[in-house]
């Protein structure tokens, strides 16, 4: 279902649409344009999009993992897409895609990067979890400011999740052809090749 909102062209929305696509690419500009049909919400959105998304105590490749572990919690289809071009630009496989609905009995998976995805899981379920062992390995390994930094970032995919969600908007074919993760219900019966 293609989104019920008539995406924005003035030229606010122009030059939003173009600095967009050089951040993100071309597939961006569809969500963008929608976005842009309320400009002091994008706004913020963006500014605090680009924050949260900066690299600090936690590895960037942990951040697109925990991201993605998120969006197919939620279901997101946009953000599936987007989240899993970027854990593959980050150095995620194909086949760890495939097993993230199920990462500790495929063995793909670093301890760190079972430890970011618990997390994911744990602050995405309706209602939330706060496990303390997890809360404790993730300061031993990435202090404070990782816990804080992983805490915004799954937070934000979450309300990114559901935005998109809401608005209908439809994967933007980032990641074209190649495999992308599953979503969390479609996980549970789905065989890695």
């Amino acid at each position: 279902m293609p989104s019920p909102i008539t995406p924005a062209t003035g030229l606010q929305a122009r030059l939003t649409i173009w600095s967009a696509r050089r951040l993100y690419g071309e597939p961006i500009a569809e969500s963008t344009a929608i976005y842009a049909r309320h400009p002091r919400l994008l706004r913020w959105f963006g500014l605090f999009n680009r924050a949260v998304e900066r690299p600090g105590a936690v590895p960037e490749p942990l951040m697109h993992l925990a991201v993605l572990k998120a969006a197919t919690i939620v279901e997101c289809r946009f953000c599936i897409d987007i989240g899993s071009e970027y854990a593959r630009r980050s150095g995620l496989t194909d086949a760890q895609l495939l097993a993230l609905h199920d990462p500790e009995p495929s063995g793909l998976f670093s301890t760190d990067e079972l430890l970011v995805i618990a997390f994911a899981e744990q602050l995405t379920a309706t209602p939330a979890i706060s496990a303390p062992e997890t809360i404790s390995a993730l300061v031993t390994r990435f202090g404070d400011h990782g816990l804080i930094e992983l805490s915004y970032l799954i937070a934000w995919e979450n309300l990114r999740a559901r935005l998109n969600t809401g608005l209908a908007i439809e994967p933007g074919g980032f990641s074209g052809t190649r495999a992308c993760a599953l979503p969390a219900s479609a996980g549970r019966t789905a065989v890695p090749s």
